[in-house]
């Protein structure tokens, strides 16, 4: 994929949802309607990351999975496609120094287990990631960006479904545990596996530990990679609940300091999952281009 052939260390975007909590979203309001609902607060947000020196934006779309495990497939695939517009818009102009930026198409679990196990259909959910990667790739986005599964059938049938269904390159990340296994048990090993078998560009980790406690897990990873590009999105530590809200108390110099050791370990791209913010990406942005 050009974006991990032309760079360094590919920077990723902050968490969206983490955003638009911060911004006003609410009660009761999915963040992926926030782009029928709110669309400038969604792309003052992508335009916030572009200024801080993301290389990717990632659409606010992590949601639309389970909108159509709900039956609107319709309404969901016009909320994907305005998201996707909506990244586009907010990158049009490039980040500063004049440097292309990406927009991916992010493509989360159902939340559902797949069968034998589950009551959730193979076939109808290729069907259901096939349907938003088609709909992603019409409304211009640059690649598929499938991220925080823990189940391995489903990632396997997504990556699946996403790669056959368009011609963008595919990225995918599963989310592991304090164990080194996601909570379904899948491993590294079982994430490299599939990255292989469904022709992944990059793979990965996101999502649920923070930069310091990922780092045997994309350890592991990356032993495993040979050459395949490595991504690492920590969560700003673990949320505590304060009135109703999560609350990220993990500061930024602590999250810095464990990022720096994931670039160390030679990751392609790094990046902000649950509690970040564009401010944390600027500063990982200066880490890069000190490099």
């Amino acid at each position: 994929m050009r974006l991990f052939e032309e760079r360094g260390v590919v920077l990723f975007d902050a968490a969206m949802g983490t955003a638009l909590l911060a911004a006003g979203q609410p009660k009761g309001t999915g963040s992926e309607e926030m782009n029928n609902s709110s669309p400038e607060t969604v792309l003052g947000i992508h335009k916030e990351n572009v200024q801080a020196g993301s290389d990717v934006l990632t659409s606010n779309t992590f949601g639309i999975t389970q909108l159509m495990m709900r039956g609107d497939t319709k309404g969901a695939v016009s909320t994907l496609k305005k998201a996707v517009g909506i990244a586009k818009e907010a990158g049009g102009g490039g980040r500063p120094g004049g440097h292309e930026i990406f927009v991916g198409l992010c493509i989360g679990p159902s939340g559902k287990m797949l069968g034998p196990y589950g009551d959730e259909n193979y076939q109808l959910a290729g069907g259901m990631y096939a349907a938003q990667a088609e709909a992603g790739a019409r409304a211009g986005a640059d690649f598929i960006f499938l991220e925080t599964f823990a189940d391995p059938e489903e990632f396997a049938c997504a990556a699946h479904a996403a790669g056959n269904i368009t011609d963008l390159p595919v990225v995918g990340t599963m989310t592991f545990g304090e164990s080194g296994r996601t909570f379904m048990g899948a491993s590294p090993g079982d994430l490299m596996y599939i990255a292989r078998s469904e022709k992944l560009v990059a793979t990965g980790a996101n999502c649920t530990l923070e930069p310091e406690g990922m780092i045997p897990v994309i350890k592991e990873i990356l032993s495993l990679a040979k050459g395949l590009p490595v991504i690492a999105q920590p969560n700003a530590g673990q949320p505590v609940f304060a009135e109703g809200k999560a609350v990220y108390e993990m500061s930024e110099d602590d999250f810095i300091a464990g990022v720096t050791k994931l670039i160390d370990l030679g990751v392609s791209g790094i990046g902000g999952c649950c509690g970040t913010t564009p401010k944390v990406i600027a500063r990982i942005r200066d880490i890069i281009d000190r490099r």
